[in-house]
């Protein structure tokens, strides 16, 4: 028996008749097990259109962004489809009417959750036809009929494993199953969601309860780049990158990778590949269990819509138990914490919801004055900056020597440091780093 792989696809790769061929193509040459797919770009926002009409009782809204989401379909499955074309239009009218359904029936989160699942029912559906037309033995599953989540929200991979391995044969490569990220159940059996760019995490939860080799998660971008090459010039591909590295620069803003994507898949031991669609041909990024220390520094990532806290206090000084206090307030409303720095009477941290942040304000007041601070990023630096190697710290701070920087975070592990800066500085710091701690023409 060959690799097991599971392959993830984002909706700009299924975006169009073309791409879904170009993604077929991808699945067959790979020999994909499971493919996950997200919803046709721009169906989501479309989606959420619909709910938010629905919601506010904007008929004249819901009827044009129906007929729209119905054009963009329909085009799709004519350029796509011949045999398999009136029965994948007799699916798209079914999945319409129910999103029209549930917006005359308007059950609030109910249908908000419902309704925005079509968009990935749909898609898969219609590139599970295609396979099919191609000759293909494609079968299509449906992911809330086994990716359930918890009270908590949190997936039950128990049940997933057991659920799904009875679902897909491991002992017929030639059978290509097709699902659905993003999408689940919830603890009240209603059909519901894992969050934007959860399908990354449905698939890497999908791969390893079907016991894959590897996880690839296919995008627009050639793997995870050293920087962001939206905002910055002379950015490069990273081909080979550990999972703690790759976690910490999901979770500080690289977009190409959910933030839960690589927990699963290091505690199983499973590879992450991160690949174009685009050009398959290129190499990507490989992420595993291997460290590369080559290079001191790695990549760089950057967090927006960050909030800072800061509580000062007479009553920190030669205290114990005050942080704990502090902590308690962040627990109680289920707000975590990235960043934390304190000196003898202050203690300064960041947020990246606001929820519930007019009752922690209220219930720190207590403790000593409160400061809040909007709009921050937090700039992430990873690589091999440990505290032996002398310099690189002063390499970073060189680097940003022109940009004020508020809060910084260094010695938590070797891995990384980050800097806390005003959203409107981000630019400035990221290409700032980039000129100072990287060759240009470098590739790993």
């Amino acid at each position: 028996m060959g690799m097991i792989k599971t392959l993830k696809f984002g909706g700009t790769s299924v975006g169009s008749a073309a791409n879904m061929r170009r993604v077929a193509d991808i699945v067959v040459s790979e020999g994909a097990r499971l493919t996950v797919l997200s919803a046709m770009s721009g169906t989501t926002d479309a989606l959420v259109r619909i709910s938010g009409a629905a919601r506010g009782g904007d008929r004249e809204t819901v009827r044009e962004t129906v007929e729209m989401l119905r054009e963009k379909y329909s085009t799709c499955i004519d350029e796509l489809l011949g045999d398999h074309r009136p029965a994948a239009r007799d699916r798209m009218e079914e999945t319409l009417a129910l999103i029209a359904n549930e917006t005359f029936t308007y059950r609030g989160e109910v249908s908000d959750k419902l309704i925005l699942a079509q968009g990935e029912l749909l898609t898969s559906a219609i590139f599970c036809f295609h396979m099919q037309e191609l000759g293909y033995r494609a079968v299509l599953l449906t992911s809330p009929e086994f990716m359930h989540t918890d009270p908590e929200g949190k997936p039950d991979t128990g049940r997933l494993s057991g659920e799904l391995t009875r679902l897909v044969t491991q002992t017929d490569a030639e059978i290509y199953y097709i699902a659905q990220g993003f999408i689940c159940t919830d603890a009240a059996g209603q059909v519901s969601n894992l969050g934007r760019g959860g399908s990354d995490y449905s698939a890497a939860l999908m791969g390893v309860a079907i016991g894959s080799d590897e996880v690839q998660i296919w995008t627009d971008i050639d793997g995870m780049h050293n920087n962001d090459p939206r905002v910055v010039e002379r950015t490069f591909p990273i081909r080979r990158m550990s999972f703690d590295e790759a976690a910490e620069l999901a979770y500080f803003g690289a977009k190409i990778l959910h933030p839960a994507t690589i927990q699963p898949c290091k505690e199983a031991g499973i590879n992450v590949r991160l690949k174009n669609s685009m050009e398959p041909q290129a190499e990507g990024t490989l992420i595993s269990d291997a460290e590369d220390n080559a290079m001191d520094f790695h990549a760089i990532a950057a967090k927006d819509g960050i909030t800072v806290v800061r509580i000062a206090s007479a009553r920190m000084l030669m205290a114990y138990g005050f942080l704990r206090k502090v902590f308690e307030v962040f627990e109680k409303y289920r707000t975590p914490v990235d960043m934390i720095t304190t000196s003898e009477v202050e203690v300064s941290l960041t947020i990246d919801s606001t929820c519930h942040l007019d009752e922690i304000i209220r219930e720190l007041s207590p403790f000593g004055t409160v400061e809040v601070e909007r709009d921050n990023t937090i700039v992430c630096i990873v690589g091999c900056i440990d505290y032996q190697h002398v310099g690189l710290a002063a390499r970073i701070f060189d680097g940003v020597r022109e940009v004020p920087h508020k809060n910084i975070s260094y010695g938590a592990n070797h891995r990384s440091m980050a800097i806390l800066v005003a959203t409107e500085h981000k630019k400035q710091t990221l290409q700032a780093l980039n000129d100072r701690l990287f060759d240009s023409g470098c590739c790993r």
